[in-house]
């Protein structure tokens, strides 16, 4: 079958910012994407197919760049062609400020299940703003709220470490306004119609205009080029009428509030998606290996597992408190030979306190320890279950 082959160059050996080493001799053409030229023709996605691919390769490799016939040099694609008959390679070039920048799309992001619907304090904010926002309508179909869902961009899985790192990475304003750090944020929430919803990211994207590769009018000629608009691609679907009366080409009812979701987001999603269909095992092992520590500092980890992490760390920290101040006092005792005047005013409440009042005191207290426990036990094991069943879902 005729297709388009599409290579980034990589770095062999990464590193951050101005450290990166940007002699020829540690970048190297990867084979990231294939667009079967029939498939191309059926999704009819641009009047102008090139422009799309650009815009494709530029959210996957995470970096700005021109499309060229020849990986020796760059001479910039003719934009406006239309797509040959035979298969072709193309070369994704790169300047080297956008090299530094580089930021490719995590293999690991892509949605392959629906999040989790357990309520916590944070996902019920989650959904109560992001419905309030958008109408308390779905953005895409018009649909009523009780048939839809909130929906993250980036998966809550992934936690507020991950939206931090790729926001901070994709984020191109110079005030820093695209950079979330909580992945419950409003601005990571769409609010969607639950069959919309269960393909988001695999099958349905929404792609922002204008970006760096595209104006409106690359997708629909009858737009102003400037307008901006978030357009529903559907990739593959056998049967288009399940999403509601949706068709190829709707767009988002976008809210004008500053809580939107920044175009990155929406990128990210797109992204996911293109590889989904199109990605090469090559683009994905390449990226798995260089950027693993960077997409996961602290190794792949769950928002869930965050959380117990950060529960066994707060209780690690106390406890060596405790142990602290029991030495401390154990120490002081050491040094008395007999009680002192603190001693005795401490322990007077005590003394004066029948001995039953004393028993009853100590079991209440260690039925309302024993209660807490089970509690925070319960809690653990929910966000657990609820991580399994994504992971699942995920193989």
């Amino acid at each position: 079958m005729a297709a388009i082959q599409v290579y980034a160059s990589f770095p062999c050996v990464m590193a951050p910012g101005a450290d990166l080493n940007l002699h020829a001799g540690n970048w190297y053409w990867v084979h990231c994407l294939t667009f079967p030229l029939e498939t191309l023709n059926e999704l009819r996605i641009s009047p102008r197919p090139y422009k799309w691919i650009r815009y494709a390769m530029g959210v996957v490799v995470g970096a700005e760049g021109e499309l060229s016939s020849s990986s020796d040099q760059l001479t910039v694609l003719d934009y406006t062609a239309c797509l040959p008959a035979e298969s072709h390679n193309l070369y994704y070039h790169t300047s080297d400020a956008e090299k530094r920048r580089m930021f490719p799309v995590d293999p690991k992001m892509a949605r392959t299940g629906v999040t989790s619907s357990a309520a916590t304090a944070r996902r019920n904010n989650f959904r109560t703003d992001t419905a309030h926002r958008d109408g308390d309508r779905c953005v895409l179909s018009g649909t009523r709220a009780m048939s839809c869902d909130a929906v993250h961009l980036l998966a809550h899985s992934k936690g507020d470490s991950y939206i931090a790192t790729y926001t901070e990475r994709r984020n191109r304003d110079p005030t820093g306004a695209d950079v979330i750090q909580d992945i419950d944020s409003v601005r990571n929430g769409l609010f969607l119609n639950k069959v919309t919803h269960s393909v988001l990211g695999t099958d349905v994207a929404f792609i922002p205009t204008p970006n760096f590769a595209m104006d409106t009018s690359d997708i629909d000629l009858t737009a102003q080029p400037g307008e901006i608009r978030y357009t529903a691609h559907l990739f593959e679907l056998s049967d288009p009428s399940a999403l509601n009366g949706v068709t190829p080409g709707s767009s988002l009812q976008m809210a004008n509030t500053p809580d939107w979701p920044p175009s990155i987001l929406f990128d990210a999603v797109y992204a996911t998606t293109i590889v989904h269909h199109f990605g090469s095992p090559e683009l994905k092992d390449v990226v798995a290996k260089t950027w693993k520590d960077t997409f996961y500092p602290d190794g792949v980890m769950s928002q869930a597992q965050a959380d117990q992490k950060a529960t066994g760390d707060a209780r690690t920290t106390a406890m060596k408190k405790t142990g602290t101040q029991v030495q401390e006092r154990q120490e002081r005792h050491d040094t008395r030979t007999s009680p002192d005047g603190l001693d005795l005013l401490l322990a007077l409440p005590y003394i004066l306190v029948p001995p039953n009042e004393v028993q009853a005191i100590s079991r209440e207290a260690a039925e309302k320890a024993e209660e807490a426990e089970a509690v925070e036990q319960m809690r653990n094991r929910e966000k657990v279950i609820a991580w399994n069943r994504q992971v699942i879902a995920s193989w």
